[in-house]
């Protein structure tokens, strides 16, 4: 990691629709008030550079503080969400045993999903990109849980249960690597 401070920042809640891909899913009214609320209240005013992930979830969210900060968003496909959108909607206990499987074993992929390993590499690169070509700044990224969950997991050493570091990963919540040292918000 470079010398930046770079903001992790999960989407607000998801608006689940069966009849759009997952990537294509919008934000709930609640959502998007929280994420407004949060954004906007002037805790990250000094973030220098917006990036976000190309779907809908996260860009609008990101969008409450480029409104507020008077910057454009960045959007980075390779930021997205571990991929599902050709797997169907699963009932929440269905997805939960998905993540258990997928989180256990990196290559494991059922029902259209992309594999974990493949969802870490493209992230992480894309994260270095990011830190690579910014210096001495203030990054926010609005991503994804699952992904999040990787990147981090992998960064601390703590492979071993990411399942709980998901499970307990609320909406708009937010990590944070500053000058290569990782804080959990």
């Amino acid at each position: 990691m470079g010398n930046n401070k770079i903001i992790f920042f999960r989407h607000a809640q998801t608006k689940i629709d069966a009849n759009v891909p997952v990537s294509l899913w919008d934000l709930t009214e609640a959502g998007e008030e929280l994420a407004q609320e949060i954004l906007e209240s002037g805790e990250f005013d000094g973030v220098d550079v917006i990036y976000s992930s190309c779907e809908k979830k996260a860009l609008k969210t990101m969008s409450y503080l480029a409104d507020r900060l008077d910057q454009e968003v960045i959007s980075v496909k390779e930021l997205g969400e571990i991929n599902r959108d050709s797997g169907g909607l699963l009932s929440a206990e269905e997805y939960k045993e998905m993540k258990k499987k997928v989180f256990l074993d990196f290559d494991f992929t059922d029902h259209g999903w992309e594999t974990a390993n493949s969802a870490l590499d493209r992230f992480k690169t894309a994260v270095e990109k990011i830190d690579s070509e910014n210096s001495g700044k203030m990054i926010m990224i609005g991503s994804h849980g699952t992904v999040m969950c990787l990147y981090f997991a992998e960064l601390l050493s703590k492979k071993d249960d990411i399942f709980s570091l998901w499970d307990s990963l609320g909406f708009c919540d937010h990590w944070i690597i500053d000058n290569g040292k990782v804080l959990l918000g």
